[in-house]
């Protein structure tokens, strides 16, 4: 009977369970019907196997836990066979509940009658005839889901706390620099023009940089109010008429003399032959969506060429655009992560790239508010290539 070998009385397995056998040897049998209702309604799961899997008993809280319906629909079952998500568990339960004569607390997972993934914890002894022969299991089986569910979301939650105070680390040194650099650029170069000994020449060289480090500042203050905007929640919205071609070649004539200056191929693609294609969307953030992929695209890239344009999916009523380039190219496993918060890829690289590594967060979170979407092919070493795909109205 199962009486001489319970693990468990409800939460607490074995050890109460075997001082309730030793009391049952000593006892008056004409209690028998009480404690088969002990064992038939305790809220852990009790059970009776053969060595080989089969199930001989198992009590309500192991039907209802596995959602089956009675004895007889479970017993067709070998624990063997199909119980186990992973039968390598079952194999290493039963070597060393044969090596001990007993196992407790081992954790595995289990499949319901409904083809559900369970976690539970279970323990069990052996039983052995006169001759020392196994005969059958008698153990126990506690279902710990929500424990380790929660247990695994804990987890994640530190895994992912902790990568982004790494990340906000970084991104604080990067922002450091991303200031401190043009800053002490427009400083330095201001103090030398106060040299009136300085030629025409170094003198206009010197204002130009002193440009290029103000407009570097003052995009990566724009980056931040951007960001800002987006993490609160307060951008605006607002929706017009837009002439694709226009917008396209405003790009062109916007970036050409930065790629000229690179010595890359710069041009787009426009095989549509209407003088006007309208669609119905924000421009601004168009234009910052656009803007900030080709001029991450002639950053990225030291020679060869980049490409943009764009074509209409009519079947799906969606405008895509493309920018194409020859540059350094993206690993496979960074083409998600450069979409991050502060995530940059070019750490370690011999030549660093400026920028506080935020514009393809907001082109992603721009997109996103658009109702468009944006995505990457990219071969490290090779170049990359940005669609951004946009519902024409």
């Amino acid at each position: 009977m199962i009486f001489n070998s319970l693990k468990k009385i409800l939460s607490k397995p074995l050890g109460e369970i075997f001082s309730v056998s030793r009391i049952l040897k000593n006892r008056n049998w004409e209690n028998n019907s009480l404690y088969l209702d002990l064992v038939k309604n305790s809220l852990v799961g009790l059970y009776q196997t053969t060595p080989g899997g089969q199930i001989i008993y198992a009590n309500r809280a192991i039907l209802k836990m596995l959602k089956y319906d009675s004895l007889e629909d479970l017993v067709k079952k070998n624990l063997s066979k199909g119980c186990y998500a992973d039968n390598n568990k079952r194999e290493v339960f039963k070597k060393i509940l044969e090596e001990k004569g007993e196992i407790i607390n081992f954790q595995s997972e289990w499949y319901t009658k409904d083809g559900d993934i369970i976690y539970v914890k279970e323990g069990a002894r052996v039983v052995r005839d006169v001759n020392g022969k196994i005969i059958r299991y008698d153990g126990y089986i506690d279902n710990i889901t929500n424990f380790k569910l929660t247990q695994m979301s804990l987890i994640k939650a530190t895994q992912e706390a902790e990568e982004a105070s790494k990340l906000k680390s970084s991104f604080l040194t990067n922002m450091s620099h991303e200031i401190r650099t043009p800053m002490n650029s427009i400083l330095g170069f201001s103090e030398i023009l106060e040299d009136s000994v300085l030629s025409k020449e170094d003198h206009l060289r010197y204002i130009d940089a002193i440009q290029q480090s103000s407009i570097r500042m003052l995009n990566t203050i724009d980056e931040l109010i951007q960001m800002s905007k987006l993490d609160a929640d307060c951008l605006d919205i607002y929706i017009e008429d837009i002439n694709v071609k226009n917008v396209i070649e405003d790009m062109y004539v916007l970036y050409k003399p930065e790629a000229d200056a690179k010595g890359i191929e710069f041009s787009y693609k426009n095989n549509h032959k209407a003088k006007e294609i309208i669609i119905f969307s924000d421009k601004e953030k168009i234009t910052v969506i656009l803007s900030k992929l080709i001029s991450n695209a002639i950053k990225y890239t030291n020679q060869g060429s980049v490409e943009f344009g764009f074509n209409f999916k009519t079947k799906t009523n969606e405008i895509q655009f493309y920018i194409k380039d020859t540059g350094i190219g993206i690993s496979s496993e960074n083409q998600e992560l450069i979409f991050e918060h502060f995530y940059r890829i070019d750490n370690g690289r011999e030549i660093i790239y400026e920028g506080a590594g935020l514009g393809l967060t907001i082109v992603k979170e721009y997109a996103k508010i658009l109702g468009g979407k944006i995505r990457v092919e990219s071969v490290e070493g090779k170049g990359s290539q940005f669609y951004f795909v946009l519902p024409i109205h």
